[in-house]
């Protein structure tokens, strides 16, 4: 072989090398400012947790995996955008010894900005006045940041012979601003304020009140011709009572909002702020929130972050059956969000736990309090093959047939998890309010918040446009039917009320079709495939019915924080000053109103609870042979 010819070309590797250093150098850097941020987020979202202490489980658990995956992301990125001609080339770098760090520092802070902003809305009701604050803070200064790096490259592309002293300068202060930002404005617990000393006495209850509780529906759904044609028992309470909309909250989560409704007071203060609670690896801290639109379900997936569903431990400050408690009114609560374990009430607390363990009677025991009813109230529950099948055929057009692979895990979820456990708390609950007839009784319907996040799309084919004609006939009208089920229970409930007594509906949050961008969403985070959705916090509702409300009464600007004010005005007890909702007036007769002024005491927050009174002689009904 030949010597080789001067003239043939030769490949300089050295260059090559060193700008592919310096790039990976870019795309680390960029990458470490968006990890800090969503890093430092947390720290923002969980005021309480000390940096110090926890620096080496939110390196491990949050920072690194997200380095290393903005890293690969941010050089797929620059690949991609190396091979098309039409991105401008800058005869002078920004920052000349990074290629591509303006533009990926860009990329960095404008996600920081947005992650800031969408937390900041999403988390409005549950965090801190002083955390709200902070987060509006870093994001406008991440978007301030954002701006002048979309000036600076800017600049250089229409201006490429100047020179970039001042542009680099901009480039690593904007930068910076990603790490100094969320540690300066990061802000301190906020300390609680001392309790009041408040004693109380025996109070005779103005009203007896049953509240019934219902998810996944909203005033939107009952509102209507077609509303009242396809709901005639939700139409028929409608007519003899008050209704109105309820503004939810944010999160729109079962704990976090029906908490609110038995405290009166936003997640914010009663600490009940998801389903669940976190904990990064390596750490024996819980944190409340974890940032959102951070896949974060891939750090779950990971083995990086584990969670615990949250508990009656969860939750700051009393509870609506505290305060009645605290007066000598007994109680009686069928399974709410956070009742487990349940709470020593004045009466009886069935937690959200008992369909899952039952029909065992001591395990029943540990969710009901007092427990000596667990043997009566385990022999109501219905196991999932015990629901007759006439009941599934009222909901499902059977006529219509359908694949066996697409049926089964539809009717499946119908029937699991919600017929079989909504009949049983419905039994036991029957069982329970025979036996202590509590002035205050509240119970709570999840069925239709199961069928409405499965069926929505059925019901609403043209939005999907991916369901088969056959599966929108079979179950097109499961939702408006499971509801009207349920408007059936509580119609008869209304039936028999009598002098002095109230029954109040009360929905959280309704439901709606999930969108496009989050049908995409749920695909890439790898989230539960449903069909509809509450994330957007559509309003819930309230129906009251009975002995001192104003027919065709209709609530203006009402929340959720309303309700527990309300109820203890119409017991004749005194709303608290620390409550943030409002005592519902205009859905009061004449007579009441006038009759009861309202009257305030500064907070349930200190209550001296009376003592527990003596049982009442338990009347047991009869043993229950029908089928569900």
């Amino acid at each position: 072989m030949g010597p080789r010819s001067d003239r043939e070309p030769r490949v300089e590797f050295q260059p090559v090398l060193e700008k592919g250093r310096r790039t990976l150098s870019s795309a680390v850097i960029a990458a470490a400012l968006l990890a800090a941020d969503i890093a430092a987020l947390t720290l923002i979202l969980n005021p309480g947790v000390s940096l110090r202490s926890e620096a080496a489980p939110i390196l491990v658990s949050l920072f690194a995996p997200y380095l290393a995956g903005l890293t690969l992301l941010y050089l797929a990125l620059v690949g991609v955008l190396s091979v098309y001609q039409w991105w401008p080339r800058l005869l002078r770098r920004p920052v000349g010894a990074l290629p591509w760090f303006t533009a990926l520092s860009f990329v960095s802070l404008s996600a920081g900005a947005a992650l800031y902003w969408f937390n900041l809305w999403s988390y409005r009701d549950s965090i801190s006045l002083a955390s709200i604050s902070a987060l509006r803070g870093v994001a406008i200064g991440l978007s301030i940041a954002a701006a002048a790096l979309a000036v600076v490259a800017v600049e250089a592309v229409v201006r490429p012979y100047r020179r970039r002293g001042g542009a680099s300068a901009t480039v690593v202060l904007a930068s910076s601003t990603a790490l100094v930002a969320p540690l300066a404005l990061r802000p301190a617990e906020p300390a609680l304020p001392a309790p009041v000393p408040l004693r109380t006495e025996l109070v005779e209850p103005a009203r007896r009140i049953t509240l019934i509780g219902i998810d996944g529906v909203g005033a939107a759904q009952l509102e209507g011709r077609a509303a009242a044609a396809e709901l005639p028992s939700f139409a028929s309470l409608i007519d003899r009572g008050a209704f109105g909309a309820l503004e939810t909250l944010q999160p729109t989560e079962g704990p976090p909002v029906w908490t609110s409704i038995f405290t009166g007071r936003s997640p914010r203060f009663h600490g009940v702020k998801s389903f669940v609670t976190y904990r990064l690896r390596g750490s024996s801290t819980s944190l409340d929130l974890l940032p959102k639109g951070a896949l974060v379900r891939l750090l779950e997936a990971g083995g990086l972050v584990s969670s615990a569903p949250v508990t009656a431990a969860s939750r700051r400050g009393p509870a609506l059956w505290t305060a009645l408690n605290a007066f000598g009114i007994q109680t009686g609560i069928v399974r709410f969000w956070g009742t487990y374990p349940p709470e020593p009430v004045q009466g009886f607390m069935l937690s959200n736990y008992f369909h899952l363990v039952a029909p065992d009677p001591i395990r029943v025991a540990s969710a009901l309090h007092p427990p000596q009813l667990a043997p009566e109230v385990a022999a109501r529950a219905v196991a999932p093959g015990d629901v007759e099948r006439a009941l599934v055929s009222d909901l499902v057009n059977t006529d219509e047939e359908v694949a066996e692979e697409q049926a089964a895990p539809l009717e499946r979820e119908l029937v699991e998890r919600a017929l079989a456990p909504d009949v049983s708390y419905r039994r036991a609950a029957e069982v329970l309010r025979s036996a202590y007839a509590p002035p205050f009784f509240a119970s709570y319907v999840y069925g239709t918040d199961v069928v409405g996040h499965a069926f929505t799309r059925f019901a609403y084919p043209d939005r999907f446009g991916d369901v088969p004609e056959a599966e929108a006939r079979r179950y097109g009208d499961v939702v408006s039917r499971y509801t009207e089920l349920v408007g059936s229970w509580i119609a008869e409930r209304a039936a028999t009320l009598g002098p002095g007594e109230i029954l109040l509906v009360v929905s959280g949050y309704g439901m709606e079709p999930l969108p496009l961008w989050r049908r995409v969403a749920a695909i890439l985070t790898g989230a539960p495939a449903v069909s509809g959705t509450h994330a957007g916090a559509p309003d819930g509702f309230l129906i009251a019915v009975g002995d001192g409300v104003r027919p065709g009464a209709r609530l203006r600007s009402a929340s959720v924080l309303d309700i527990a004010p309300t109820v203890l005005h119409l017991m004749g007890l005194p709303v608290a000053r620390d409550m943030e909702g409002r005592v519902l007036t205009e859905i009061l007769d004449e007579e009441l109103a006038r009759s009861r002024p309202l009257t305030f005491i500064p907070s349930y927050s200190s209550l001296a609870v009376t003592p527990t009174v003596d049982e009442p002689d338990l009347k047991l009904p009869p043993p229950m042979d029908e089928q569900p």
